[in-house]
């Protein structure tokens, strides 16, 4: 499978996502007019008319982040199919968003707040799927749109033991690992290396869960088969600590030698946190085998994780100002060249 011309597309579409001086600026950004200047400054396109309210931001930057998304997508071409495994992971955090929004009764707005669309889930459908008023209707409105995660969602639903939060998303993370290794399975090692790493992460993600859920409640259904380092074994033995700095030297030391051991240092305690150090971690990965394989998909795969981190930057300045937080609240995710 050849990478060449997509990659030399996706090198110049890096050259347009913020560079770390105006990542950091935006970092540090207190106002609104602040941000949406800084933003502007640094050539992101926001539209003729500059968002005033979190909602409208975080929109713009979706819209902005699904187009470059989806023109890489049509670079790809008959690749895209390859390196369906990142989307799949942006399609992971959103179903997980509309899950517990159903499950909590929030808006559907703030369920579409920092949800990307994606090919398979698209603004409109999103939307669809935003107004859903109870796991089972959120199923139901999967299955009508296609979405193999309806099954799975349905499934769990009708289960004469009612799983929980904990268990419906068990089993859109279930779904999500046998597509995003059957997805990889075509793009070649990288790519298979890249599905096992993530689906390590998101082990780890559960493991980290395990004091408030439960050891009971966690392990072992709770885990996912195809990652490199995290197995069943070491999964089931952290899942019961209950202390988690505990949990987090051992995750350090079973993603040891790797990118991936440093996120574990100073875990943020919620998905955004560990979804940002997730980012990180995986771009650091990409960048050494996007130098010494110019020509695999390593360059494109790291264009793409730029992407979402850009998104999830942004989305965070504009976060930390909405609560008041403190300026090194949130700090950047690395650019790095590819």
């Amino acid at each position: 499978m050849r990478w060449d011309d997509v990659n030399a597309r996706a090198r110049g579409l890096a050259t347009h996502l913020l560079d770390e001086p105006n990542r950091l600026r935006l970092a540090k950004a207190r106002t609104w007019d602040q941000l949406v200047q800084v933003a502007r400054d640094a050539g992101y396109p926001l539209g003729d008319r500059p968002p005033d309210s979190l909602d409208q931001f975080d929109a713009a930057v979706g819209e902005v982040t699904a187009k470059r998304l989806a023109l890489l997508g049509r670079w790809l071409g008959y690749r895209r199919t390859a390196l369906a495994v990142v989307y799949e992971v942006e399609e992971r955090q959103a179903l997980r968003a509309l899950l517990r929004g159903a499950v909590q009764g929030v808006s559907p707005a703030a369920r579409l707040r920092s949800v990307l669309p994606t090919p398979a889930l698209p603004r409109a459908t999103l939307q669809q799927l935003a107004r859903a008023q109870s796991p089972a209707e959120l199923a139901a409105l999967l299955l009508r749109h296609g979405h193999p995660a309806g099954r799975a969602l349905a499934a769990a639903v009708a289960d004469p033991r009612p799983p929980g939060l904990l268990g419906l998303e068990l089993a859109l993370s279930r779904t999500f690992a046998a597509r995003a290794t059957r997805a990889a399975r075509r793009g070649g090692r990288i790519l298979r290396a890249f599905a096992s790493w993530t689906i390590d992460l998101e082990n780890a993600w559960t493991v980290l869960q395990a004091p408030g859920w439960g050891a009971e409640a966690i392990a072992p259904d709770g885990f996912l088969g195809g990652g490199r380092v995290l197995g069943l074994e070491r999964f089931t033995a952290l899942a019961r600590l209950e202390d988690s700095s505990a949990i987090r030297n051992g995750l350090a030391e079973a993603f040891g030698g790797s990118p991936f051991a440093t996120m574990f240092d100073a875990h943020g305690g919620d998905d955004a946190g560990f979804e940002r150090r997730a980012l990180t971690a995986e771009i650091e990965w990409c960048q050494p085998m996007a130098r010494l394989q110019p020509l695999g998909p390593a360059v494109v795969l790291g264009v793409l994780l730029r992407i979402r981190a850009e998104a999830h930057d942004l989305r965070a300045a504009a976060w930390r100002i909405a609560l008041a937080a403190p300026t090194d609240a949130v700090a950047p995710s690395p650019a790095g060249a590819l």
